[in-house]
């Protein structure tokens, strides 16, 4: 009972994928012997906390499975120089039976026999991207698999390196090649991709922006582990746990990791472990969640997130620009960045409203993480305190 199910860390695969079988099933059909399918070149976003890196880790899965070649990397600078100095050289070398032969170097003595050689590697370590993924995909294809690339954490500093290797990918793809790529990022993070420059190979990509998870999704995500370890969790509990997550995947995993430690003992998760769970999980949302959404904005960006905080629910695009004392354009403008960098959704015309649970109640409660730089609360009692003799 105490082995938690839960994995409520970012990245980490939880061990039920709710609300992904559709999509999952359109990438198996990509691996399928003889498959061709929009999804060979796609592009995942979606809020921080949605499940990007758990679907890419999904899509992976699903590739090894039917004996395709993975190759994985982290959007960074010098990605590519590691490709093409490490990764794909020691790939190549455990999958080419041509990647070492042995020369003759020399004869011994005829009276003793035998001959003497040396190992001779095909694949030095030079940079050659293209052809080193071109040769991956032919010994893929010869046991019928292919390659997938699969690219996380796309960032406007590192569209360099996607751009090379987007270049090497298309071109495999034009020959109709079993090449697969999917790269995933923020929203913002991926309208800077589809704008810049030599990557207009992913305009014509599929695209996928994760949402939150259904009720009834979330409720699955929530139950299944649970009951699979030999446990239960009462009705109330479970649609307590589950309305609470807002089917947000960070938070289902928070809340069940949390309800299922409560009391690791007892057989069935009751209302108060659940209740435990939600208070605790709500507690991290700020440093796991909020604060790291709100590192990079701008200081009006910031203001315009403060101003959506006095509304109780949705707000209206008008009142926010009053609050913040400008015209409409110009709070459009911070409206339109939240937008991309998925901070906020825009559920109807003239309507925003925030697309991260509690950050409205954090902000109410921490107004100063939105200044993010600005004296703390904790740091304004030491200015005000009268000094002492």
């Amino acid at each position: 009972m105490h082995d938690n199910p839960f994995r409520p860390g970012f990245g980490i695969s939880p061990p039920t994928l709710a609300g992904r079988d559709a999509l999952l099933d359109e990438w198996r059909e990509v691996f399928a012997l003889g498959a061709w399918s929009p999804f060979r070149a796609a592009l995942v976003t979606g809020m921080r906390g949605v499940g990007k890196t758990v679907l890419l880790n999904a899509v992976e899965d699903a590739a090894l499975e039917r004996d395709w070649t993975v190759v994985h990397g982290t959007l960074h600078a010098g990605l590519v120089e590691t490709l093409e100095r490490d990764r794909l050289p020691a790939t190549l070398q455990e999958q080419d039976p041509e990647a070492r032969s042995r020369d003759l170097v020399g004869l011994t003595v005829p009276s003793i026999g035998g001959a003497s050689t040396q190992v001779v590697e095909h694949y030095p370590r030079e940079p050659r991207l293209e052809s080193m993924l071109a040769r991956l995909v032919e010994l893929a294809e010869q046991r019928g698999a292919g390659v997938l690339v699969s690219l996380d954490e796309v960032a406007r500093e590192s569209l360099g390196e996607l751009r090379r290797i987007a270049i090497a990918v298309q071109h495999l793809l034009r020959e109709d090649r079993r090449i697969a790529i999917v790269a995933a990022g923020v929203p913002a993070s991926i309208a800077a991709a589809l704008d810049a420059d030599g990557l207009t190979f992913f305009r014509r990509a599929q695209q996928v922006r994760l949402d939150t998870l259904t009720l009834a999704e979330t409720r699955r995500a929530l139950a299944e582990p649970i009951r699979e370890r030999g446990r239960s969790i009462g009705e109330a509990a479970l649609e307590r746990a589950a309305r609470a997550s807002e089917g947000y995947p960070f938070l289902v995993q928070s809340i069940g990791a949390r309800a299922w430690e409560y009391a690791p003992t007892v057989a069935e998760i009751t209302t108060d472990a659940v209740q435990h769970a939600v208070e605790v999980a709500y507690a991290a949302m700020g440093e796991s969640v909020i604060v790291p959404a709100l590192r990079g904005l701008s200081g009006r960006d910031r203001d315009y997130l403060l101003a959506m905080a006095e509304d109780d629910g949705p707000s209206s695009t008008s009142a926010v620009a009053q609050r913040m004392a400008t015209s409409t354009g110009n709070a459009g403008r911070q409206r339109s960045r939240l937008l991309d960098a998925g901070i906020v959704v825009a559920p109807e015309r003239g309507i925003v409203d925030f697309a991260i649970p509690l950050m409205r109640e954090h902000l109410r409660a921490h107004p100063h993480d939105a200044q993010l730089g600005l004296p703390t609360a904790a740091r304004q009692t030491f200015r005000d305190a009268p000094a002492t003799g």
